[in-house]
């Protein structure tokens, strides 16, 4: 009788079962060290931007005073100005700001006997370029000027409307993300003034306004 051993073939079972198993115990650790991986990746910080200031459209108050002088009248008219304005802004990449701004204000105070007159009214229409650091702005303007004066009590006469021109200068600071406040001066310049009186042509009127503002950004 022969015999024959299963040696062999319980070898062969063992051989052919780590052939199977091995393939899904690498496929497994595969998917671990995989899991491993997408773990340890760093989450990127959330990116917070800054504030675009001095860009957009703007609206705000303004209280200031005025002095004028007018050429061979003796004595200036001064008082107190209360206006408002409006405007818009064009903030660059190199921090320079472009923009446009018109205001209005009433004008209160003396004026002149010499004429029997007073500066009642005047607006601007300016140019404006400045440089922006953060929450400031400096600037420098210019543009056209209106300016309106009427008859003061023991006077009769028309009214006198003129047309300028205007430069000035001024700071604004944001206060928050949407309201600022300025300080700022200007210059206007009025030719060839009171010729409804017959006054010589060539009287020239200056008027000087130091003013303060706040303003909302939209």
């Amino acid at each position: 009788m022969q015999i024959i051993s299963r040696k062999p073939q319980i070898m062969n079972k063992r051989i052919l079962g780590s052939l199977v198993v091995l393939p899904l115990f690498c496929f497994t650790g595969t998917v671990h060290a995989a899991d491993a991986i997408i773990e340890a990746a760093p989450v990127p910080a959330p990116v917070v931007e800054a504030p675009g200031f001095w860009n957009g459209f703007y609206i705000g108050a303004l209280v200031g005073s005025h002095n004028e002088s007018v050429d061979t009248i003796s004595g200036n008219g001064d008082g107190a100005t209360l206006g408002g304005y409006v405007g818009y802004n064009h903030r660059f990449n190199n921090d320079l700001v472009l923009g446009v701004e018109g205001d209005y204000n009433a004008a209160f105070g003396d004026g002149w006997s010499g004429l029997g007159g007073e500066l009642t009214q005047f607006g601007t229409v300016r140019a404006r370029v400045g440089y922006a650091m953060d929450r400031w702005l400096v600037y420098a303007a210019g543009g056209v000027a209106f300016v309106k004066f009427e008859p003061i009590d023991g006077f009769s006469g028309p009214d006198v409307d003129e047309t300028g021109w205007t430069v000035g200068r001024g700071v604004d600071y944001m206060i928050t993300n949407n309201i600022s406040a300025r300080g700022e001066y200007l210059y206007m310049n009025f030719d060839d003034t009171f010729e409804e009186f017959n006054v010589p042509s060539g009287i020239t009127t200056d008027v000087h306004n130091v003013r303060f503002g706040m303003g909302y950004h939209f």
